[in-house]
């Protein structure tokens, strides 16, 4: 009998882990040896001393092209090449594997024999997801390849797990105790990341447990929250950077939450890795009981935290039906796609019901957590395929191959229609590996034919251009005429933002935004008048077009001012867009004691970001 656990519910991870069942460490089925394929070059044109090393020989062929390459054989055995030289001592110049080669990476004709392996899609005890998104027919064209990495910035792995002997590891790094990881080490003490890892990259065809989406590819484990599965944004942007730094391909980010708000450094950190060519794909968030889940009321980060640029592929979850959970939180600004994320079967290392190690076992875990690295593994086959290709068109490759799958979710966002709010539906691997990129990219203006919609390509989306906007960022560029199948593919998201720095309200509100990355602010009325800000510099645009921008914090006040609250004593400084709190000593030594202290109430201070505090 099954047994089932309640659900886990860290601060920033976002596993949720329902109905989670951990099994024995014993292997489902026994290893066995395989027959491999070996070439030889005999002293001697008498092929029967191969027939005379076992009864599993099969000879299959004599190759000779001139004297150099009289008589070398092909052959299959079930003995270890160790095996068969020592038999053969003395009767062959050189034994070796003969490698499979093909212009498909690591590609398969036939399933793994891994026992979570299932040809049924319909099969939830099994590893349903890897059919319903493709992956066991993508295989036919690629496994992975070694040299694409994918860093899982979560809780570390277990990579001492039965399921990952064979799989690659590269070193990773501990940000929460600053110190490396060796390849091979244990560095999970919750359990969270070795389940994710387990969907990207256990291993694969060796008998026991499950495959990884993308089997043959290497991973990187970098710890960045603690036991309790929690941690801070300034250890997630300190990871993200390191595993820039370190040679990640892929960053898989199945963490986040309401609790962060906009923040400076993260948004920094994700602009450092995508600039440097890193595929980044983050967690929507299983917050639908607290919140409501929806992304463009209640933005949750690092998923949206991505300045309006689309640097960060995000990812809901769906179920066996392609219906999506009544966990999982959805919007148009910040979800792309959608993923298998219900009861999904992974390698764990802890048992979810009482926290203790438990060693090679797996688990099924639901969340978003377990969908986004599903997308990570695509990514990784894609990088794999294409090792050439941007991180901008792996991006949009896996966007616009996507199923969409609104039709079926009526009533799955809080009772409503989920049109427009799963982003281009549920990820289809194959059709991503086999498609061109599209002809259109990032930056592209275009135009309906007969009509006068006009639209941005921008992170793999299309925003609508409002006149406004076109006045002030697009007047000197003629769009395209496109059809509309042109750009289907590309699932619409917020209008185009104006330029940084646009005061802005909508028709129904009062209140004002500062538009800073594609990001509105709030300004509060002491900021309004501290920035010297005019009314007559306020743009009123409709409620669609301000309500699809994401909302970050507070506008803090102008760099230098010296603010706090009647209530609270203590001074901040505002340095680079955040506010720092400083000790009396600072405040004199640095002669800031010259300069007026500004009042403000303080729930304004704190809707504002913070800093280091500032200390003598």
């Amino acid at each position: 009998m099954f047994k089932n656990y309640f659900k886990l519910i860290p601060f920033l991870i976002l596993p949720l882990i329902t109905a989670v069942l951990v099994f024995s460490a014993e292997p489902a089925i026994a290893q066995t040896n395989e027959s491999k394929s070996y070439i030889v070059q005999l002293n001697t044109s008498d092929a029967g001393l191969l027939n005379s090393i076992g009864e599993n020989i099969q000879l299959e062929f004599n190759f000779a092209l001139n004297q150099k390459f009289e008589n070398i054989f092909t052959f299959q055995s079930e003995l270890s090449l160790s095996q068969i030289q020592t038999f053969l001592e003395g009767e062959l110049k050189y034994i070796e594997e003969d490698k499979e080669v093909s212009v498909r990476q690591n590609a398969i004709t036939r399933l793994p024999n891994d026992p979570g392996v299932t040809t049924n899609g319909a099969n939830i005890d099994k590893q349903w997801g890897l059919v319903k998104a493709g992956f066991t027919r993508a295989w036919r064209t690629t496994t992975g390849s070694e040299d694409v990495v994918v860093a899982v910035i979560d809780t570390g792995i277990d990579a001492t797990h039965e399921d990952f002997r064979n799989t690659k590891f590269v070193g990773g790094y501990d940000v929460t105790t600053d110190s490396p990881l060796r390849s091979k080490a244990n560095s999970d003490d919750n359990g969270h990341g070795t389940l994710v890892a387990g969907v990207i990259a256990a291993t694969g065809n060796n008998g026991i447990g499950i495959a990884g989406a993308s089997f043959n590819t290497s991973l990187m484990a970098v710890k960045a929250l603690n036991a309790r599965g929690s941690g801070t944004s300034s250890r997630i942007s300190q990871a993200i950077v390191w595993a820039t730094d370190n040679g990640a391909d892929v960053i898989n980010l199945s963490l986040g939450g309401i609790g962060f708000a906009h923040d400076t450094t993260l948004a920094n950190a994700i602009t450092y890795a995508f600039e440097r060519n890193v595929v980044i794909v983050s967690a929507a968030g299983n917050d639908v009981a607290i919140t409501g889940g929806n992304l463009d009321i209640e933005p949750v980060f690092p998923i949206c935290n991505d300045n309006g640029l689309n640097m960060v592929i995000g990812v809901t979850a769906s179920d066996v039906n392609d219906l999506k959970p009544s966990f999982a939180n959805f919007g148009k600004s910040c979800v792309d796609v959608t993923a298998p994320g219900r009861r999904i079967l992974s390698t764990i290392n802890h048992d979810p019901a009482t926290g203790s190690y438990s060693p090679d076992s797996y688990a099924y875990a639901s969340g978003t957590s377990l969908a986004t690295p599903h997308v990570s593994a695509q990514a990784a086959l894609l990088k794999a395929l294409y090792p050439f290709a941007s991180n901008r068109q792996i991006r949009d490759r896996i966007i616009s191959t996507a199923d969409q799958i609104d039709r079926l979710n009526l009533i799955q966002c809080t009772g409503g229609s989920c049109t427009g709010l799963l982003g281009s539906g549920r990820i289809n691997v194959p059709a991503s590996l086999e498609q061109k990129i599209p002809q259109l990219g990032d930056g592209d203006i275009v135009q309906l034919i007969n009509t006068t919609e006009i639209y941005l390509i921008n992170g793999g989306r299309r925003q609508r251009i409002s006149p406004f906007v076109r006045s002030q960022r697009y007047f000197d560029r003629t769009p395209s005429l496109v059809y509309f199948s042109e750009i289907q593919n590309f699932p619409e998201g917020s209008f185009a933002p104006p330029l940084d720095g646009t005061l802005v309200k909508s028709q129904d509100s009062a209140t004002v935004f500062y538009i800073s990355g594609g990001i509105r602010l709030p300004i509060t009325a002491p900021v309004f008048e501290m920035r010297n800000f005019s009314t007559r510099d306020i743009v009123t645009l409709s409620n669609s077009e301000v309500n699809s921008w994401v909302v970050g914090s507070f506008l803090t006040p102008p760099e230098g001012a010296l603010v706090r609250t009647p209530q609270n004593q203590t001074v901040y400084w505002v340095v680079n867009g955040m506010l720092h709190p400083i000790n009396f000593e600072f405040y004199n030594q640095r002669g800031l004691n010259i300069f007026p202290v500004i009042y403000m109430p303080e729930r304004d201070i704190d809707g504002f970001p913070k800093g280091e505090s500032y200390v003598l």
